[in-house]
C-alpha cells in the first residue's frame, strides 16, 4: 500500500497522462510490497500528482528548462529488498518517463522512503505488513 507523490512542473502530466500512470503504478506498487492485488488494497495505493508554477522549479540556480519529474514513494520498512528497489526504479522510471507517442518526458527521479510499521497508521491502528499480505485476495475496496 505504497503512497506515491509525483512531483513536476505544471502541464508535465495532463489529465490523460495521469490516468494512463496510475493504474500501472498502482500494480507495481502491489508487486513492491508483494501484497496481493485485492480491491482493498489497490483502493489503498494512492497516486498524488503535485503540479509547480514554471517559476517554482529550477535547475540549480536556473529555471528549469526541462519538466524534471520526481516520485516519491514511501513504503512499510521491510517491504522491500535491494531487487525489490532495483525494480521499482527501473519500473516507476518506465512508466514515467515515456508519453502515449513514445517521447521522452525528461530525467525521473525516484525517492524511497521506507517508514516503520509503527509509524505509519491506517484505519486508525499501527500497520502490519505480514497481515496486509495475508489479507483476503476478494475484500472489497474502501
Amino acid at each position: 500500500m505504497p503512497k506515491l507523490i509525483i512531483h513536476s512542473p505544471a502541464r508535465t502530466f495532463d489529465a490523460a497522462d495521469r490516468q494512463r500512470v496510475a493504474g500501472p503504478l498502482t500494480a507495481l506498487g502491489l508487486d513492491w510490497e508483494v501484497l496481493p492485488p485485492s480491491p482493498m488494497l489497490r483502493s489503498t495505493v494512492w497516486t498524488y500528482f503535485a503540479d509547480y508554477a514554471a517559476d517554482a522549479v529550477f535547475m540549480g540556480d536556473e529555471l528549469a528548462r526541462l519538466p524534471v519529474v520526481t516520485l516519491q514513494i514511501y513504503v512499510l520498512a521491510g517491504g522491500l529488498d535491494a531487487a525489490g528497489k532495483r525494480r521499482l526504479v527501473e519500473g516507476a522510471t518506465a512508466i514515467l518517463d515515456r508519453r502515449p507517442d513514445g517521447a521522452a518526458v525528461a530525467p525521473v527521479y525516484v525517492v524511497i522512503h521506507e517508514v516503520a510499521e509503527q509509524n505509519w497508521g491506517i484505519f486508525g491502528k499501527q500497520a502490519d505488513l505480514t497481515a496486509l499480505r495475508a489479507s483476503a485476495p476478494d475484500a472489497p475496496a474502501i
